[in-house]
This record gives structure tokens, C-alpha cells and sequence, in this order.
């Protein structure tokens, strides 16, 4: 225990690490306050939008979604077509970001009854674009395939969740949108790289860990101290994210409104086949972070247990989760190509709405395996080899 402090200390708690750790911390905050304040006005202009939607919240209703069409159209107009544009060219207006709310979600009720467009790249979506899909295998005779399996699946849980219904969740939308974008990747997994890439490179680079390793206590201890210390540094990286978006983020709403709507309300979780809760999948989003983020760590100390320098640990770290970010922003025809690559690379297997954001499955051994499974046992593994890399490479070092 003593070890593992020690190399807590001297990776975690330095000068200068805990400097990097408030700037972060400002930074986060800074985060978390303005694109709340960008998505609507101030405090008076939240609660006269939520006084307003308290009485547009619930089923389907055409008469309000006619009114909210005319003023989409007005403002569209004006405007453009992008919803996040409009809302932070009038949010000072909420009566008209509510319209444009309620237009969007009237367009996701159509798309859950009729289905997406057949040009989409998404999986297949709607109750009767399904049963067409369904119709069409059954006339072929591939009742037995697994693609009829997984539409029939898909149709009987489309049909569990039921018709989306409007709620007021702008604090969960914004909430969700600094934990699953691409941005969340360099503000939070950009930090965590430096934070972690003097774990063993530092030592290497001066040469101290030659007598490190001849020490009474053993490469398996010390290599052991180093990798609990790393998890411990990760977790209160992505904690500091996690807790300065949440509470920055909700001081301009001062209400947890929404936090028990189904997340198909969301606009980005319209999607979802998942039945969770919105603060359900708050719970599950943090939890989340905090396990890809502990992996990427533990790549970040793999590829730092092999060099001789920290910058060079950063970079060759960077690169790595560059290149994955690169690869998921290219176009539909590159990242369906590429598949299982990008599914699985750090830039889509790190961000919820990629993986709890629709439902998307895996044809293994002819079992369907949903994504968040496939994500988690593939991420294990690689936890697993860096971790037996590191002390593989450790072990066959020459003292």
C-alpha cells in the first residue's frame, strides 16, 4: 500500500500535475456554464420555456404540432434549417424554441410509425418500414436468417417502447451533449494523455528505473503500484469532467426537470431501443467514461512502458486517438468500409450516443450481440494485453 502511494504521489499528486488539474477544473466549469447559456437565455428564459412546455409535455398532440410547424417554417426561414442554430439565434424567445422543440420531435414521432428514409445509413428504424422489411424476408422463406431475427426483435421492442412523448430536457440535452460528442474527446482524453504518460517514461528517460526494478520490492510490485496508480489518476480525470459539466451545467436551469422521461425524448436518443430512463442513462454515461477512460489510460501506460520519453509517450498516444477521431468523422462510405474498425476505435466506443444511441448488433457465431456487449468485451481485451504487455516487457528487461 505504501508503494502504491508513492507512486500515487509522484504521478497524481505533484506540483505540477495538481496545477493541470485546476486549470481543468476552470476549464470543465467554463464548459459546462456556456453551452448551457448558449443553448437558451438566462434564468428567466428557462423557466418562462419551462412554464410553457409543462403544458405541451406528454403524447402527440396535431394541433400543437401544426402551430409549431407554421412558426418553424417562419423561423426556418430566417434562420436556416439547423435546430441548435435557431435556438441560439432566438433564445431569448422561448415561446419559439419551444415550436422549433416540438416541430422536431412531431418529425421523430413520424419517423417512429413510418420509418427512416430508404437512403439512411442508420439500422433500419420505424414500425412500418420493419414490418415491410419483415413482410419481405417472410416471402422469400428466411424466417429462419438472422436478419429476420433482428427485425422481428427490433419491431417487438419498438412496439414495447411506444410512441415517443415530448418532455422538457434541455438540461439532460446539453447534459448529454458534453459527454458524447467528439469535443468531450479532446477536452477530457487530451488531458488524461499527459497526466498519465509519465508513468513509466520518466524513469526511463533518466535511467532510474534500472535500479527501480533491482529494488527489494520487485518488478511485479512496483509494475502493479504503477497500473493501480494509473486507474486511480484516470478516474479522477474523467470525475472532474464529469461532476464540474454536470453542476456548471445545471446552475443556469436550477431545475432537474426531465430526469424521469424516457430518453427517446431526447432528440440524439430518439432512436434508442433502449428503455432507460434519462437519469438512468446519466448513471450509465458516467459510468461509461469512466471505463473507456481507464483503457485508454491503460494503452496511454502501455505505449509509456515502451518509450524513453513522455512527449514521445504523448505524441504516439495523441496519434493514436487521432487517427481514431479522423477515421469516425469521414464519410458514410469510408466508416462502412471500415466497420468493426471504427465501431470499436476510441473515437465511437468512447461516446454513449454512438453506443446506447440506436441499436446496433453483431452477427457472432450466429448469435446477435447488441453493441454495448461487443463494446465491453472487446475493450477488455484490450485492457487485458496492456496490462500483460506491460508486465511481459517489464520482466524481459535486463537490469
Amino acid at each position: 500500500m505504501s508503494l502504491f502511494r508513492f507512486e500515487l504521489r509522484k504521478l497524481l499528486l505533484n506540483k505540477k500535475t495538481l496545477f493541470l488539474l485546476i486549470c481543468l477544473l476552470i476549464l470543465y466549469s467554463v464548459v459546462g456554464l456556456t453551452s448551457t447559456m448558449f443553448l437558451i437565455g438566462g434564468n428567466d428564459s428557462y423557466r418562462a420555456y419551462e412554464e410553457a412546455a409543462t403544458d405541451w409535455e406528454g403524447t402527440f398532440d396535431s394541433e400543437k404540432a401544426a402551430e409549431a410547424e407554421k412558426i418553424y417554417k417562419e423561423v426556418s426561414a430566417r434562420y436556416g434549417t439547423d435546430a441548435r442554430m435557431i435556438a441560439r439565434s432566438v433564445k431569448d424567445q422561448p415561446e419559439i424554441i419551444l415550436a422549433v422543440n416540438y416541430h422536431a420531435y412531431a418529425e421523430r414521432v413520424d419517423e417512429y410509425w413510418i420509418g427512416t428514409p430508404p437512403e439512411s445509413t442508420d439500422e433500419p428504424y420505424g414500425i412500418a418500414l420493419l414490418q415491410d422489411k419483415i413482410a419481405e424476408l417472410e416471402r422469400r422463406g428466411q424466417r429462419n436468417s438472422l436478419e429476420y431475427r433482428e427485425f422481428s426483435a427490433s419491431l417487438q421492442r419498438l412496439e414495447e417502447l411506444g410512441e415517443p412523448q415530448f418532455a422538457n430536457t434541455l438540461l439532460w440535452e446539453n447534459l448529454f451533449n458534453n459527454w458524447g460528442e467528439h469535443m468531450m474527446q479532446f477536452l477530457l482524453f487530451v488531458p488524461l494523455t499527459f497526466v498519465i504518460a509519465p508513468v513509466f517514461a520518466m524513469e526511463r528517460s533518466c535511467g532510474m528505473d534500472n535500479l527501480i526494478l533491482s529494488s527489494r520490492n520487485g518488478r511485479r510490485k512496483i509494475v502493479t503500484a504503477k497500473l493501480l496508480s494509473v486507474l486511480v489518476a484516470s478516474t479522477v480525470v474523467v470525475m472532474l469532467y464529469l461532476t464540474a459539466t454536470f453542476i456548471f451545467g445545471f446552475l443556469p436551469h436550477g431545475s432537474f426537470h426531465g430526469w424521469d422521461a424516457a430518453i427517446q425524448s431526447i432528440p440524439t436518443y430518439a432512436q434508442s431501443m433502449f428503455q432507460f430512463k434519462v437519469w438512468q442513462l446519466a448513471a450509465i454515461g458516467a459510468a461509461w467514461l469512466i471505463f473507456t477512460g481507464a483503457v485508454y489510460s491503460l494503452i496511454i501506460c502501455f505505449i509509456s512502458s515502451r518509450m524513453k520519453s513522455r512527449i514521445g509517450t504523448a505524441g504516439v498516444s495523441l496519434a493514436v486517438l487521432f487517427v481514431n477521431v479522423a477515421l469516425a468523422a469521414m464519410g458514410d462510405t469510408v466508416t462502412q468500409r471500415l466497420g468493426a474498425l471504427v465501431d470499436f476505435g476510441l473515437a465511437n466506443v468512447t461516446m454513449i450516443k454512438e453506443v446506447f444511441g440506436g441499436y446496433k448488433a453483431f452477427n457472432v457465431f450466429g448469435m446477435s450481440v447488441g453493441y454495448p456487449v461487443m463494446a465491453i468485451f472487446i475493450l477488455g481485451i484490450f485492457a487485458i494485453l496492456a496490462v500483460w504487455g506491460i508486465y511481459r516487457g517489464q520482466k524481459n528487461r535486463t537490469v
